[in-house]
C-alpha cells in the first residue's frame, strides 16, 4: 500500500502543478518552466536537488517549505542567507564540491519521502489531503474532485494539457463506476445516416471511457453555463430570458458568410473567436438556452433545389414556451416580429417574437421583413414543410456524461446531457410541424473535423494563434473570463485584455528584432508571432468595447468601437454596436443612419430593418466624428 501511494505521489507531482526542477525525475529546468507556463497554476517546489544547491541549503529550504514559511525561490534565498550568516559567525560550512555528490543522495531521498507525506505548498485542493490512510475509493474520489475543480478554472490554462489531465483523472475515477441504470442510447440516434452513425463519438456513447474530445465538450458546457447565467439578466420568464440571451449572441458573435471550404467550428470555438455563420449563432443560442432549462430547436425548411425534399435549410430558432415555438432569426439578428410589430420605446427597440402558428396563419408577417433590395427568403409555401431539428451533440448523449452530471452539486452543476426523443415528445402538441428529427449538423461538424484538409488545419492554427501568443497568454485568459462574466475583478477580463494590447513601442521592437535576425526559419516564426500579437491587439480592443457595453458604460465603449484602424477585422460588429449604443442613448435617427451607411456585410438585411423601424421616414442626420 505504501509503495502504491508513493508511486501515486510521484505521478501527481508530474500532473498537478508540483513540477520538480532540474535533475529530478529527468526534467530539465527549461522543460519544467515551459510546462508550468502552459499547463499548471500551482507554484513549483524549488526545494529539490539541482546544480548549485548544496545539501545543507536544500535541507534548510525543505524545512522552510514544509513549515510553509516560504515557497519556491524565496526558500532558497532565505536558506542561503541563513547558512552564509552562520558561516560568517564561525560555524563550519561543508565544502560544496567535495561533499555534493555524497550529500545529495540522502537529501533526494528525504525530499521524496516528505513530498510523499506532505506534498507541495499551495498544491491543488484535491491533492492536498492525500495521506497514507486513504483507500482506493478515496483516491478515485479525489481524481473526480480534481477534474471538477479544474474544469471551473480552465481560463488559467491556454493549452490542451489540463483538459487531457482532466480526462486522465476522470478515467481513473470511472473505471470502477457502473453505467447509469436509467441510461440508454436515445432512439433518435438510429435515424442518423450510416456515415454519421459510424463516427467514433457515436460508437462510444455507451463506453465508460472518457475520450480526448470529451475535454472540449466539458469545457464548452461550463462556458455555456456561466455565459447563460449572466446574459439572461434579471428576467424571470423563459421568453424574456431567451430574448436577452439572443441579444447577447447577436451583439457578440459577428456574422460571417458561410462557405463549404471553411473550417466547420464547434460552439466553443464560435464563443472563443466571437464570429460565426448564422448556423453557428443558432447552435450557440440553443445550447445557451439548454443551460437555463429552456427548450429550443432549429427550424429547417425544404431546400427549393432538392427535389427529394430531404435536404433542409436552417432558418430560425424556435423557443418552446407554453406549447408554442417563438421565432428568432440568427441571420437577421432579430426576433421575427409578431402582430404587434417592432416599436421603439424607452430607448429600446421592442419586438415581441411571433410564433410559428402566427406566421403560418398570417403569412403577411413575413412580408414585413422584405426590403426593396432584399426580399426575405421565406414564404407561406415553404412554411408548410417546416421541420423541427433537435440539437443533440454526441457528447450530450453519452452515458459517461450522464454519470458526471449526476455527481455535480451546488455551483458546480452543469447540463451535460439531453434526451432528444423526450423533446420530440414535448413538440408533439406544437402545430404546423411537418416533422421532428435529430439535427445532423453537430455530427457533420464532428465528421468534418476528423478529416480536415491542410488548408483547414492552417485556418484553425491561424485562428488560435492570438490566444497562444504573449507572456501568460493574456488574450485566452481575458476571453474566457469575459464569457464567464468576470470583467472588473483584480485579474478579470479587462486586466488581461489590456495585457493583450502590446504598445506601439513593443511592436516596433519586435519588428527591429526580425530585421536583425539572420536565420530565415527563425524570421518566419518571429513574423508569425508578431502577426498573432497584432491580431490579438485588435481582438482585445474590440472585446473591451463589448465589456464596456455589458458594464453599462456605452460612452467608453464608443471610443473603442471607433478605433477603426485598430479593429479593422471587427468593422461590421463595431458598426452594429455603435448603432445599438445610439438606440440606448435615445438617438433612433442617428442609429438608423449608422445602420444604413454600414459597409455591405452578411448582417445588412437585419440592419436595414432596424433602420426602417427606428426611422421610417429615412431622414438623414450627421454622423458623429
Amino acid at each position: 500500500m505504501v509503495n502504491f501511494l508513493m508511486k501515486r505521489r510521484i505521478q501527481n507531482t508530474r500532473t498537478t502543478g508540483c513540477i520538480p526542477t532540474s535533475g529530478w525525475l529527468g526534467h530539465s529546468e527549461a522543460v519544467a518552466q515551459n510546462t508550468r507556463r502552459w499547463a499548471f497554476a500551482a507554484p513549483v517546489c524549488h526545494c529539490l536537488p539541482r546544480k548549485g544547491l548544496t545539501s545543507r541549503i536544500a535541507s534548510h529550504c525543505l524545512r522552510l517549505c514544509v513549515q510553509k514559511t516560504f515557497s519556491g525561490k524565496q526558500c532558497e534565498r532565505a536558506s542561503r542567507k541563513s547558512i552564509e550568516s552562520s558561516a560568517s559567525s564561525g560555524t563550519r560550512r561543508i565544502p560544496e564540491q567535495s561533499h555534493a555528490s555524497v550529500a545529495m543522495a540522502p537529501v533526494a531521498l528525504l525530499v521524496l519521502i516528505l513530498l510523499t507525506v506532505v506534498g507541495c505548498r499551495k498544491e491543488s485542493p484535491v491533492e492536498a489531503d492525500l495521506g497514507m490512510g486513504d483507500t482506493g475509493g478515496e483516491l478515485r474520489a479525489r481524481d473526480f474532485a480534481f477534474a471538477v475543480e479544474n474544469l471551473q478554472r480552465l481560463e488559467r490554462f491556454s493549452g490542451g494539457e489540463m483538459r487531457q489531465q482532466m480526462i486522465d483523472r476522470l478515467n481513473q475515477w470511472v473505471q470502477h463506476e457502473k453505467p447509469p441504470a436509467d441510461w440508454s442510447v436515445d432512439p433518435l440516434v438510429a435515424g442518423l445516416p450510416k456515415p454519421l452513425a459510424e463516427l467514433p463519438e457515436v460508437r462510444s456513447l455507451e463506453k465508460m471511457l472518457f475520450l480526448p474530445y470529451d475535454g472540449s465538450a466539458l469545457q464548452e458546457a461550463v462556458w455555456l453555463r456561466d455565459l447563460s447565467s449572466w446574459t439572461r439578466g434579471d428576467a424571470i420568464e423563459d421568453l424574456a430570458q431567451a430574448k436577452n440571451i439572443f441579444d447577447w449572441v447577436v451583439r457578440n458573435i459577428q456574422l460571417e458568410p458561410g462557405s463549404p471550404d471553411c473550417f466547420a467550428q464547434r460552439p466553443w470555438e464560435t464563443l472563443l473567436w466571437g464570429r460565426g455563420t448564422a448556423v453557428d449563432r443558432a447552435w450557440v443560442f440553443v445550447l445557451l438556452l439548454r443551460q437555463q432549462g429552456i427548450d429550443a430547436v432549429v427550424l429547417g425548411l425544404p431546400d427549393p433545389g432538392d427535389s427529394s425534399g430531404e435536404k433542409l435549410d436552417p432558418w430560425a430558432v424556435g423557443v418552446l414556451v407554453d406549447k408554442q415555438l417563438y421565432l428568432f432569426d440568427p441571420a437577421l439578428g432579430l426576433p421575427i416580429p409578431g402582430p404587434a410589430g417592432a416599436k421603439y420605446e424607452d430607448n429600446w427597440l421592442v419586438i415581441r417574437p411571433a410564433t410559428l402558428a402566427q406566421v403560418v396563419a398570417e403569412p403577411g408577417l413575413l412580408r414585413v421583413l422584405d426590403l426593396p433590395e432584399h426580399r426575405y427568403p421565406v414564404d407561406a409555401k415553404r412554411l408548410y414543410g417546416v421541420v423541427a431539428l433537435v440539437e443533440a451533440s454526441p457528447a450530450y448523449l453519452a452515458a459517461r456524461m450522464q454519470l458526471v452530471e449526476s455527481r455535480l452539486v451546488g455551483d458546480r452543476q452543469v447540463v451535460l446531457t439531453t434526451r432528444p426523443s423526450e423533446l420530440v415528445d414535448r413538440l408533439a402538441d406544437v402545430a404546423h410541424l411537418a416533422g421532428r428529427r435529430l439535427w445532423a449538423w453537430p455530427f457533420e461538424v464532428a465528421a468534418r473535423q476528423d478529416r480536415l484538409t491542410d488548408e483547414q488545419r492552417k485556418q484553425y492554427r491561424w485562428a488560435m494563434a492570438p490566444f497562444q501568443a504573449g507572456h501568460d497568454t493574456p488574450l485566452w485568459k481575458g476571453r474566457v473570463l469575459h464569457l464567464k462574466g468576470r470583467f472588473a475583478e483584480e485579474h478579470g477580463a479587462m486586466f488581461y485584455y489590456l495585457q493583450a494590447r502590446p504598445s506601439v513601442r513593443v511592436l516596433a521592437k519586435m519588428k527591429r528584432q526580425i530585421a536583425e535576425e539572420s536565420d530565415p526559419a527563425q524570421v518566419t516564426k518571429m513574423r508569425a508571432i508578431l502577426e498573432a500579437r497584432v491580431r490579438g491587439r485588435s481582438d482585445a480592443t474590440y472585446w473591451i468595447g463589448l465589456v464596456e457595453v455589458a458594464e453599462g458604460r456605452p460612452a467608453i465603449a464608443q471610443d473603442y468601437f471607433q478605433m477603426w484602424s485598430l479593429i479593422k477585422p471587427w468593422t461590421q460588429g463595431a458598426h452594429y454596436n455603435l448603432g445599438r449604443i445610439a438606440e440606448s442613448q435615445g438617438k433612433p435617427k442617428e442609429a438608423a443612419v449608422i445602420y444604413r451607411t454600414s459597409p455591405p456585410a452578411p448582417d445588412t438585411h437585419g440592419n436595414l430593418l432596424r433602420a426602417r423601424w427606428l426611422d421610417p421616414a429615412g431622414q438623414e442626420v450627421e454622423l458623429p466624428d
